[in-house]
């Protein structure tokens, strides 16, 4: 049986899905965290505890050091040799437990019994430094490093190292880590489904700690059995996810700076309601930090529609652009009306060029698919579910440093005499 696990490796938490057969189960954290909401139990934080000892675990004791930034200081030192050993150590834990969670799966874990398993494994990686190589190469080495250290009851730093050196290319996967782009992930049910069309498009991930735009092109293969091309034009990841906006909210009024960033994001009166703020204050604290949403996926998408670059002239800009607004914000109301403002914004752009189109506007699809409609929880599940799927067939990435200025045929006039002769 072939059993893929997709690790949704974010900056603030961390999703996990994994597909057994015909199987889909997301992996649920409770017993880690002790937050078993709806919400809450399907992510875990992405710090790991080192202990005075030197071993990694999720439990704090005294005297132990708690370590975060785990994602983005590999790809800040990408082209390093050095081991990150704190996130290859939660790599490590997230899939050790992953793991021992589906065996204990009453429905699925029976079915495991007695079988020979093919794993695989997809890691999720943001869209702007997938482009890079070296990040992918890190993304992946970090990936089955972890995979192999999954098995150890401890893990101690000489340990982690040691295996971060040796690098042995038998982890006991049937194929390599594969390293796909997160909006790749989030968009594979739709890519797979009947409804997917080509051209021109954009996503939106709203996450806890960042916001990842990007636009791109789907092509679609003649043949049946090819996987669809995806060029991407432009992409930007900013801090500006969910905990920001708490950060945000909470210094500019003064308030003590703690929040739980799993929990849903209140609008401006409901949190003014609730820490004596009056609802106004809390506004205008939040249009300043709007003005940085908008101006992010303002520059991303005109950018697609005035550089040669991009796409220039997509029929998107005369009859709308599909977007996809996803990740665990893309509920709060704060990013909803950003978006409002985006979309109102371009329509002005759009139509001062000569002869150009009125009819722009965003087309929001949805990118859940089958059973995952089932599962997902507020868009927090979708790169983990998509990371289910097999990494050769869900799309081929194109990077934006690949992509010739699109030029687009005109159609040859035909003679009147050669149509129907004298």
């Amino acid at each position: 049986m072939t059993v893929r696990v997709g690790v949704d490796f974010g900056t603030a938490f961390t999703k996990v899905a994994i597909r057994a057969g015909a199987d889909l189960v997301p992996v649920e954290w409770s017993e880690v965290t002790g937050d078993d909401s709806e919400t809450g139990r399907y992510i875990v934080p992405g710090f790991v505890v080192r202990s005075p000892d030197g071993e990694y675990c999720w439990q704090r004791i005294k005297g132990s050091d708690i370590q975060g930034n785990l994602k983005l200081s590999v790809i800040e030192k990408a082209e390093s040799d050095e081991c990150p050993i704190s996130t290859v150590a939660y790599l490590a834990l997230v899939i050790r437990y992953a793991r021992a969670f589906l065996y204990r799966n009453t429905e699925v874990g029976r079915k495991l019994a007695g079988r020979s398993l093919r794993w695989e494994l997809n890691i999720g990686c943001p869209t702007e430094p997938h482009e890079k190589p070296e990040v992918v190469d890190m993304f992946r080495r970090i990936a089955r490093t972890a995979w192999r250290l999954a098995t150890r009851i401890n893990l101690q730093e000489s340990d982690i190292k040691a295996a971060w050196v040796a690098d042995e290319s038998d982890t006991g996967l049937e194929t390599e880590p594969g390293v796909v782009p997160e909006f790749v992930a989030h968009i594979a049910g739709y890519l797979a489904s009947p409804q997917v069309k080509e051209g021109l498009h954009a996503l939106i991930d709203i996450g806890a700690a960042t916001l990842d735009v990007a636009t791109f092109n789907v092509v679609l293969q003649n043949e049946q059995t090819s996987p669809p091309r995806i060029p991407i034009f432009f992409s930007a990841v900013r801090p500006l996810g969910t905990h920001y906006l708490h950060y945000n909210r909470h210094s500019k009024l003064d308030l003590e700076l703690s929040w739980n960033d799993a929990a849903p994001v209140e609008s401006a009166g409901e949190f003014g309601e609730r820490n004596g703020k009056a609802s106004e204050d809390v506004i205008a604290v939040d249009g300043e930090f709007a003005e940085q949403i908008e101006r992010c996926v303002t520059g991303v998408i005109d950018g697609t529609r005035i550089n040669s670059r991009g796409d220039p002239r997509s029929r998107a800009w005369r009859e709308g652009l599909p977007i996809f607004v996803t990740g665990g914000g893309s509920s709060c109301d704060l990013y909803r009306q950003a978006m409002v403002a985006v979309e109102a914004e371009l329509k002005l752009r759009v139509e001062k060029r000569s002869g150009s189109s009125r009819h722009f506007r965003f087309i929001e699809l949805s990118p859940t698919f089958g059973s995952a409609r089932r599962i997902d929880t507020g868009g927090r599940l979708t790169v983990a579910l998509g990371l289910t799927e097999d990494a050769e067939n869900i799309a081929r990435v194109v990077p934006h440093r690949d992509i010739g200025p699109i030029t687009y045929g005109t159609k040859a006039s035909v003679d009147h005499s050669d149509l129907y002769g004298d």
